[in-house]
């Protein structure tokens, strides 16, 4: 068969190589001069062409040359080598020996025949397995998924397909892939826009700059009903590609099952160990869905999250989830992006659903999902953090799964561990607004504000901004006095989505600090009616039940009752029921009281903060109603472990147990006691923030010291109240109670006012 000089040195470069990648550009210089002026797309492909006409092979389904989209060509043909010719190939001529060393030298020259035979088949096998036996990729390393090459006329295949690669990749526990958010990121570094599609040098070179060792590029083309998908793997320093793979899916049906076989050969390919795959390896269509359409409006919902936040993803993954019913990640997001709205019921629906489809998910996928059943639906926290120490144990760490690790070791006030796996969580994804807000939630709950400052410091300079970050960096400056920023702040809120109502409620919070109830009032009612008006029913009756709380804590007894009954009417939550619970035995409706915490009690047996903080809260402040002064505290000291955890129902740490601790004990007679209960919220003021409890202390640290007998503290602690209730509402019962007290006390410092 003969062969034009380009085509036959294109196949031998191809024999050359079988199996592997040959690149256009190693053809470009192989086949023409660095000064030779040819238009090398058309005299390349045309080359191609010829040699394809010779071999009766076609570009659509290749039995010898296989086209790698605008990268190369392989070929995929078995190769063997004829033994005979490399023997001719390789033997030394007799002649070149003396005629005497003829027959003595019969043994050298067969010797040196093998050696050159050995040479031949040891060297590049060597190579090959220099090449890929020596590990590439290293655990921290990361990968970057190019944007699909799509030659269809079905656009919305390119992120579906692009987000099944990424789950399909991401099931192994030794491969990871480089987050969206950090390639938006470094995109805006090279001066492109953040949203610019990643293919050909582009993505290359981002590769290079994140310090990722491979790029996957994928490929996806049609002819009839027949779609092939091909994934590329390339060297990001040199552009060289180490592996592909070519499959064909005979439907549209079956493009996601024909990608994760695609992509589990991929794996192989990457240094992979068969053991691993086959621990990790659940069929594609499983770990994401069987619903092309329901995968496409996934990975609208992943984008969507990372431009605008929970909300705006909340549509497409309620469609995906719709598409396929058994879609146990939606259901998942969903759960995760409700929690974080405060909308606890539909986290805990959602949570449940995808904790039943969890059978079909990928040892990592399944441990997220567990880790949220635990955290959302059961409430078993301690079981969450092991969950969490599993999957990133077995797996490389993503940023989400750290974040959500964190705020599982924060609420149980474990906050030096949470900022550490919050900094580690930064170092893979700076730009998650999320997590600078977490991060420097916890250093306030350390008391470390100085550092809280840094952090969201950091966040401005990079332009983050989400309702959440506004709360927090709100607290911050509550807690540095600094009530101009405090009103910026505020003004902000307008062009955030989802600030305007938190930000009014913790106005409110702030007012009755000061003791300005009144005023607290109107900004709880507002900012519930705004929750109304956004069908957010459940973070309405929370408000109006923190409201209520807050309201019987200072003896507006009347109000706080019907505050708690409007709660109820709205939403019959966690929250809502442990609110109205500490309300009614406060005011001494124990009957009602009671029933609502034998509720919260049944109803959640596993949950670590109802059972081991709320619940024994509610049921000792029930017995100090009764004067039953050892039987409360009996029932509190069971909390006292938990004393410093942030349980979700009131937003920060309010160190309630401490604080109906301290009541009891001042009932008991025991000032040092009561003393020291007061004292935990007053020397952890980034705990407890704006939440009235960290002034009434001062109130309740005063008593302590009056009953002790200790003149001057006492004195200093009434002064340190009464300074921050300066324009307090003066009708306040707890207010005129407090100056009573105050203007009773004798000279030794004991406040003759009964208990």
């Amino acid at each position: 068969m003969r062969l034009p000089g380009q085509p036959f040195c294109i196949l031998s470069m191809l024999l050359e190589r079988p199996g592997e990648v040959v690149t256009r550009e190693e053809m470009r210089q192989r086949l023409w001069a660095s000064d030779t002026f040819v238009d090398f797309e058309h005299s390349l492909n045309s080359a191609i062409k010829k040699l394809r006409a010779a071999l009766g092979d076609s570009p659509e389904r290749a039995r010898y040359v296989e086209t790698l989209p605008r990268i190369g060509y392989r070929f995929v043909s078995p190769v063997t080598v004829d033994i005979n010719e490399v023997r001719v190939a390789h033997a030394l001529p007799s002649e070149s020996y003396p005629a005497e060393d003829r027959v003595a030298g019969r043994g050298s020259r067969l010797a040196l025949i093998v050696a050159g035979l050995l040479l031949l088949i040891v060297l590049p096998a060597a190579y090959v397995l220099y090449r890929y036996n020596s590990p590439l990729l290293k655990d921290k390393d990361t990968i970057v998924l190019a944007d699909f090459e799509n030659t269809t006329s079905e656009r919305a295949l390119e992120d579906a397909l692009r987000q099944g690669l990424a789950v399909g990749l991401e099931q192994s526990p030794h491969l990871q892939v480089l987050s969206d958010r950090k390639s938006a990121v470094i995109l805006r570094q090279m001066g492109h826009p953040p949203d610019e599609r990643l293919t050909g040098q582009v993505a290359i070179d981002l590769c290079q700059r994140a310090g990722s060792k491979v790029m996957v590029q994928g490929s996806i083309s049609s002819l009839g009903t027949i779609y092939v998908i091909g994934l590329t793997a390339l060297r990001c320093d040199n552009n060289d590609a180490i592996a592909h793979e070519q499959v064909e899916a005979k439907r549209k049906e079956n493009i996601i099952r024909a990608l994760g076989e695609a992509t589990t050969r991929l794996r192989k390919r990457l240094d992979e160990s068969i053991q691993s795959i086959q621990e990790y390896n659940v069929p594609l269509e499983q770990v994401t869905t069987t619903s092309l359409e329901a995968l496409k409006a996934y990975a609208t919902g992943i984008s969507a999250f990372d431009r605008e936040g929970g909300r705006g993803a909340i549509p497409f993954f309620s469609r995906a989830a719709e598409l396929d019913p058994a879609f146990a990640m939606a259901y998942g997001q969903l759960a995760s992006i409700y929690q974080g709205l405060g909308e606890t019921q539909l986290a805990r629906n959602n949570a449940v659903k995808a904790f039943e489809h969890k059978e079909r998910l990928t040892g990592s996928e399944r441990l997220v999902i567990e880790s949220w059943y635990n955290v959302f639906v059961t409430g078993d926290l301690e079981k969450a953090t092991q969950l969490y120490e599993m999957e990133i144990h077995n797996h490389p760490p993503s940023s989400s799964v750290l974040n959500d690790m964190a705020a599982t070791y924060g609420t149980l006030g474990q906050y030096e561990k949470a900022s550490e796996i919050l900094r580690q969580s930064l170092s893979l994804d700076p730009d998650a607004a999320i997590t600078y807000g977490n991060l420097a939630v916890t250093l306030m709950d350390s008391n470390r504000i100085d550092e809280a400052r840094v952090v969201l410091a950091e966040a401005d300079h990079r332009k983050l901004q989400m309702d959440y970050l506004l709360q927090v960096s709100y607290w911050n400056a509550f807690l540095e006095e600094n009530a101009e920023e405090m009103e910026r702040i505020v003004s902000q809120a307008a062009g955030v989505p989802g600030a305007r109502p938190l930000l009014l409620s913790e106005q409110a919070r702030t007012e009755a600090y000061f003791g300005r109830f009144e005023k607290s009032r109107q900004y709880a009612e507002s900012a519930a009616k705004l929750m109304v008006v956004n069908s957010d029913k459940e973070s309405a009756a929370a408000c109006l039940g923190e409201l209520a709380a807050r309201e019987v804590e200072v003896g507006e007894a009347a109000q706080a009752q019907k505050h708690a009954l409007r709660s109820l009417q709205l939403a019959r939550s966690q929250t809502v029921v442990t609110l109205a619970a500490l309300v009614m035995v406060k005011n001494g409706d124990l009957k009602r009281g009671q029933a609502l915490a034998e509720e919260l009690g049944k109803k959640y047996p596993s949950d670590t903060l109802v059972q081991k903080y709320w619940v024994p809260t509610i049921r000792g402040r029930a017995e100090l109603r009764q004067r039953n002064w050892s039987k409360a505290l009996e029932i509190l000291n069971v909390a006292a472990p938990f004393d410093f955890a942030t349980p979700s129902t009131l937003a920060v740490g309010t160190l309630y147990p401490a604080y109906v601790r301290g009541e009891a004990y001042l009932g008991a007679g025991d000032g040092p006691r009561a003393a020291a209960e007061y004292n935990k919220l007053i020397a952890r003021p980034g705990l407890v923030l704006n939440y009235p409890l960290a002034a009434l202390a001062r109130l309740g640290l005063a008593r302590a010291y009056a009953l002790s007998g200790d003149s001057a503290k006492a004195n200093s602690s009434y002064d340190g109240f009464f300074r921050l209730w300066k324009e307090a509402d003066s009708g306040l019962p707890m207010l005129g109670q407090a100056r009573a007290e105050f203007s009773k006390l004798d000279a030794t410092g004991k406040s003759t006012a009964k208990r």
